[in-house]
């Protein structure tokens, strides 16, 4: 038995109940035999209650040919899959339920700069993309170095992991398409297949679709499998030159075009402030007119939340002496990121889930709930409801209602094994 998805140590984004969609896709069963995908819980972090401590069992029936394909509902965590036939198996080491960003925007997102303060995640649950352009493979890894496809360096996005999924108790996944150096008029150049005024660093070739190309490669290939739940954005410095209307049309029509282009129509969009005064004793860039930008952008273009704000008070002494976040900075840009996940935003942002894999099953038949981490069918019900009432007439004669009490649960905890109840 092999299985195209999921993916090792990939994170499927969930909704706002929070569960996700896990695709169960694969081949090499044996014909028309019942498949039984297992998802046990790793324990990592608090203990969890005792209901997420159950294995989640689904079945579903392969096709003639041995192939199957569909989706298991699991509420966020972080598991390990086990499917099988009943002869052979297949696992996955650890796969999650969780949130999927995508980073974008200029050097700030891209990191680096700081070479001696770049900081690995420590928690198993925080995850990146390792393919780049051109070497794809759906590999996925914890966030220790690259963030594929585009980004080389954890920078502070390891951290900011962790501290996220210690928060929130669920795994995350990041993809890194920030491109250093660039700025949105390139990618609004690109899309609307405008003269090229300028190119990122090391791009010579004008009709190349830098620095917009990871941004494609991430969501043609990767988002359409795990979800994502929002864009984390900087832009606004590397357009200076550009008023702050022609900054706004722009970056506003990049971004449908991202909503429009993959059908995210209220795909969120969280967005860093920059500063809106020149600071002379500071070394950090700004550009106050593109910052007036940004807080528009803010403020109007729907679906979008404020991020980490270079306006408060403590970022000055941060760029006293780098115009880039150095040492402290980037634990600073950390906490400041995660902070802006708030749950205002998990609220009221629209989650993308994945699209791999069928429905297993109907509305009326094991609907998973998270909150019982029950598996509700119409039949089954009947069938218990029944065997409960002919039990109980029968040791009620007899005055034996713990007897009773003990087979009801051991009849259910044998239904739950098998992945019935």
């Amino acid at each position: 038995m092999v299985l195209q998805e999921p993916f090792n140590r990939a994170v499927y984004q969930r909704d706002n109940t929070g569960s996700s969609f896990i695709p169960i896709i694969g081949d090499g069963a044996t014909s028309n035999a019942t498949i039984t995908a297992m998802f046990t819980v790793i324990k990592v972090g608090a203990v969890q209650t005792l209901e997420y401590a159950l294995p989640i069992n689904r079945t579903f029936k392969a096709n003639a040919d041995g192939s199957f394909s569909g989706r298991v509902v699991v509420p966020g965590g972080w598991y390990k899959l086990t499917v099988s036939d009943g002869t052979t198996s297949a696992v996955i080491d650890r796969v999650g339920a969780g949130e999927v960003f995508v980073l974008f925007g200029h050097s700030f997102m891209s990191g680096g700069q700081d070479k001696s303060h770049q900081i690995a995640s420590t928690d198993e649950r925080v995850n990146a993309l390792v393919d780049t352009i051109g070497n794809g493979g759906n590999r996925f890894q914890q966030l220790t170095q690259v963030i594929g496809p585009m980004q080389t360096y954890p920078d502070s996005w390891g951290m900011f992991g962790d501290k996220l999924v210690k928060r929130l108790g669920v795994p995350v996944l990041l993809y890194g398409a920030a491109y250093g150096g660039s700025n949105i008029r390139q990618s609004y150049e690109v899309l609307n297949n405008l003269p090229r005024t300028g190119l990122p660093p090391g791009v010579t070739d004008p009709t190349s679709r830098q620095p917009f190309a990871p941004v494609e490669f991430v969501f043609d290939n990767y988002v359409v499998k795990t979800g994502v739940r929002a864009v984390l954005c900087e832009h606004g410095y590397n357009d200076r030159g550009s008023s702050a209307d022609t900054f706004v049309q722009q970056f506003e029509n990049v971004f449908n075009y991202i909503r429009n282009h993959w059908n995210r129509p209220n795909l969120a969009l969280v967005l860093l402030q920059e500063q809106f005064v020149v600071n002379p004793n500071i070394q950090t860039l700004t550009d106050p007119v593109t910052a007036q930008g940004i807080k528009k952008i803010i403020e109007t273009y729907p679906n979008t939340f404020m991020g980490p704000d270079f306006n408060k008070e403590y970022w000055p002494a941060y760029f006293k002496n780098n115009d880039h976040p150095f040492g402290a900075a980037i634990d600073q840009y950390a906490s400041d990121w995660n902070d802006a996940i708030t749950a205002d935003f998990l609220s009221k942002s629209t989650p993308y889930l994945s699209q791999s894999g069928a429905a297993i099953a109907t509305a009326e038949d094991n609907t998973y709930s998270v909150a019982g981490v029950t598996l509700k069918t119409f039949d089954w019900a009947i069938i218990a409801g029944l065997g409960a009432l002919l039990l109980t007439i029968f040791f009620a004669r007899q005055k034996k209602g713990f007897i009773l009490m003990f087979l009801i649960l051991a009849a259910f905890g044998a239904g739950r094994i098998t992945g019935k109840v």
